[in-house]
């Protein structure tokens, strides 16, 4: 029996990405023994509603956090489609890009695990994947929940336990218009990259 290489998957707005993001992939790869984890930013997101900034600044932000790491790599599919991306539809062109010889491993955080239920066609999601969620400590309890429903329909969500590191991209957003610093919550690079294009400030 072959055994299949291992690729992760992060989407997401990214608006911004932050050192938060940064750790959950990295703890994926380590304990799913990924060959690679493919970053995915988003064009619109369909459970948000939030006005995001331009697809090309957020997709520049993700090269910039990730292009150290040779193990992180970054996609443009669902912002060169220019609409809305249902997670589902881009698993299945992952699964013919990939072919056979891949399992995707595809890296969520807390707030998704919880809401994945809303999400269109959830069990289509878990057959084309191994879903990873991301839990922090105290929020595993609404997770298992989650876990617990869907494992009673043949569908598995494994949880992968993370450093508390309390960074979200909203926070981080109103930071920035307060006039507030966000040094070390992002990487130094898209730091730089957001003072220059004076993001978020308005």
């Amino acid at each position: 029996m072959t055994v299949k290489r291992r690729i992760g998957l992060m989407g997401g707005t990214f608006n911004p990405i932050h050192m938060g993001h940064l750790i959950i992939a990295e703890e994926a790869r380590e304990k799913f023994a990924l060959e690679k984890v493919v970053f995915i930013p988003s064009y619109i997101t369909p459970n948000k509603e939030v006005e995001a900034a331009p697809a090309e600044e957020r997709l520049r932000m993700v090269e910039l956090a990730v292009e150290s790491n040779p193990y992180f790599s970054v996609s443009d599919m669902e912002i060169r489609q220019k609409g809305m991306s249902y997670t589902v539809s881009t698993l299945r062109a992952l699964k013919e890009l990939y072919g056979d010889d891949w399992e995707l491993y595809f890296i969520s955080g807390t707030d998704a695990v919880a809401s994945l239920p809303l999400w269109y066609q959830p069990e289509q999601i878990l057959t084309l994947c191994r879903f990873i969620g991301a839990v922090r400590p105290g929020g595993i309890q609404k997770a298992e929940e989650v876990v617990a429903s869907f494992k009673k329909r043949g569908k598995n969500i494994e949880l992968l336990p993370v450093p508390a590191i309390d960074i979200s991209s909203t926070d981080i957003r109103n930071r920035i218009r307060n006039g507030k610093s966000v040094r070390y919550m992002v990487p130094e690079k898209v730091y730089t990259y957001i003072k220059e294009k004076r993001m978020y400030s308005e």
